[in-house]
């Protein structure tokens, strides 16, 4: 007589829980790749904060090391224990032989 079939909802139900796992996962993906880059923006600006209170106090150093070196003189040498000297010694290098290749 008739034959009767059954309708099998297995593949459709495989297929459903796949898509559902890639889109979690793809969510889950997501969300970290959000907080990463916050984080890394977050740090960027703090690096950024450092960079300029470093920068501002290497440049009042500068500063301060130009005034100090403006202010000293042979007064000042002379108060600080320095004396002239009589006879100069310098040190001179002997010249090395050199080797060179001419092509």
């Amino acid at each position: 007589m008739y034959k009767t079939k059954t309708i099998s909802y297995d593949s459709r139900a495989l297929a459903f829980w796949t898509l559902t796992s890639l889109c979690a996962l793809s969510l889950v993906i997501y969300i970290y790749g959000i907080n990463a880059t916050v984080h890394n923006t977050v740090t960027r600006q703090n690096m950024e904060k450092q960079v300029s209170s470093i920068t501002t106090a290497l440049g009042e150093m500068e500063f301060k090391y130009i005034s100090l070196k403006n202010s000293i003189s042979l007064e000042v040498a002379y108060e600080k224990g320095f004396k002239d000297v009589d006879t100069p010694v310098f040190i001179s290098r002997a010249s090395t032989p050199t080797l060179s290749i001419n092509r």
